[in-house]
């Protein structure tokens, strides 16, 4: 059975080589299984934020009549451990959920390219050991999942490191890993797992860590998350989900030399839906599905028509709003309005920028440079400037092209700004490369641009309504 009706929340793992495994000699105290150090390309593939939830997995048991964990008293949930990791659960448990939600356990490979990025890092987040605030350990139980923000991997997943131990497809056989050798086949022997649980110190959660357990144990300690190909269409480019509830938009007025612009006042608060947001803007590579599928035109900083080499993760630029809104249909979502973009930005407590109070740094924002020395980043490489809901990129990298018509504040989405109909200026928001102020970075500038501006300093991403996706309840 598979359709399940889960909201996942994916982060997407970019194609490329990493360094898989440790030398005996190199890092904090490897494994024998862990070397040789060797380099593996993976494809672009899926990995879920965080690992499965009893809340999850329930839905799982409610469908499928499968056992429950022997953790739950009665086939029920323990109350309060809605949110915690999913343990008692086999391999062969843990893969039939897989298949039911529609996509698989990790490989070893994809579980290790996931924690260590591009850099060959000992642990998610770096090479510094871990503290409280980066991951469970050295304690007596689970915690709820994604709580560790300061211990997030490269591409934004968590708890990659403790909690609960991961299974993954992966036989244990010796290094180096290739996935044609019989590894990733049927068979009883042990399966490798990764990350460590709250039991282990910082040896045991190491990104290159090995562990094998026979495929039919079950303990305390072990759970798992999902993983999927990458695809083409809007499932596949990381939707966040942005709840319902009321923005405050623009600014007062402030004092001489505050940074306040006269379009963003008066300040007043929206309530706004909830609402999907791509996680960071559309890449090069995204639209060039697009481009291929749809038989459109690309963009003009293409030459040849095809995306330019070491760009394919950069975010697409020389596109119109036009051109943006027909990749955001093809891909069966929207632009966002211009309220929506800031409450993704914003949250609710009308920070200045998308991660709080905080001046512009470095790991923030690709920005202040100008436009004739700086130029794109791949998305999601400033990790420290994510939003309150995890959105990279709201500052900085490339303006953002929205659905609104730049009109004065207060904003109204029913008094003809969002219907598209009317020749007049649109709103960009975010600021770009080029930007050389902090100023137009803040979550509540605005700035407008003719439909028609394709420039290489501006972008977009894709919104979807929420009602689209089903939730479960935790």
């Amino acid at each position: 059975m598979t359709g399940a009706p889960l909201a996942l929340d994916w982060r997407l793992v970019p194609a490329g080589p990493f360094t898989m495994g440790s030398d005996p000699a190199a890092e904090h105290a490897p494994d024998a299984d862990e070397a040789p150090r060797h380099t593996v390309y993976l494809d672009t593939f899926r990995l879920g934020r965080t690992p499965v939830t009893n809340a999850q997995y329930r839905s799982f048991v409610a469908a499928t009549g499968r056992r429950p964990p022997a953790c739950w008293p009665d086939g029920v949930v323990p109350k309060g451990r809605e949110l915690h990791p999913v343990t008692y659960v086999s391999w062969h448990d843990a893969d039939a959920f897989c298949g039911w939600a529609g996509g698989a356990l990790p490989t070893e490979a994809q579980w290790e390219r996931a924690a260590r990025g591009d850099d060959a890092r000992t642990w998610p987040w770096g090479d510094r050991p871990p503290t409280s605030g980066h991951a469970v350990t050295g304690v007596e139980d689970t915690r709820p999942v994604g709580g560790r923000r300061e211990g997030a991997g490269p591409f934004g997943h968590l708890d990659l490191a403790g909690n609960a131990w991961e299974w993954t497809s992966s036989l244990r056989h010796a290094y180096p890993y290739d996935s044609n050798d019989g590894r990733e086949a049927e068979g009883d022997a042990a399966r490798v797992l990764r990350g460590g649980a709250f039991i282990h110190g910082p040896g045991d959660v190491r990104s290159s860590s090995r562990f094998g357990m026979l495929p039919g144990a079950i303990d305390h300690y072990v759970g798992f998350r999902l993983a999927a190909p990458a695809g083409l269409d809007v499932d596949g480019i990381d939707l966040l989900d942005v709840p319902a509830g009321r923005v405050v938009l623009g600014n007062d007025p402030r004092p001489a030399g505050g940074p306040t612009r006269p379009d963003e006042a008066p300040q007043a608060a929206v309530d706004v839906a909830a609402f999907e947001l791509t996680a960071t803007p559309v890449t090069n590579e995204q639209y060039g599905a697009f481009v291929r599928a749809t038989g459109g035109a690309a963009p003009t900083h293409w030459n040849g028509g095809g995306v330019p080499d070491g760009l394919a993760h950069h975010p697409v630029t020389h596109v119109d709003r036009d051109e943006a809104a027909a990749f955001c249909a093809w891909a069966g979502g929207r632009l966002p309005t211009e309220a929506e973009w800031e409450k993704g930005a914003r949250g609710l407590d009308a920070r200045r920028y998308p991660w709080g109070e905080d001046e512009p740094g470095a790991g923030r924002a690709n920005a202040g440079r100008g436009a004739r020395h700086g130029g794109t980043a791949p998305v999601g490489a400033s990790p420290s400037g994510a939003s309150p809901y995890g959105l990279l990129d709201m500052a900085g990298n490339v303006w953002e092209w929205v659905s609104t018509a730049y009109r004065p504040y207060p904003y109204r989405s029913d008094d003809g700004r969002e219907d598209g109909s009317a020749a007049e200026p649109g709103v960009l928001r975010g600021g770009s490369f080029a930007s050389l102020t902090a100023s137009h970075l803040r979550c509540a500038r605005r700035s407008a641009s003719w439909p028609g501006r394709r420039s290489a300093h501006i972008g977009f991403r894709v919104a979807r309504d929420a009602t689209r996706r089903e939730k479960i309840a935790a």
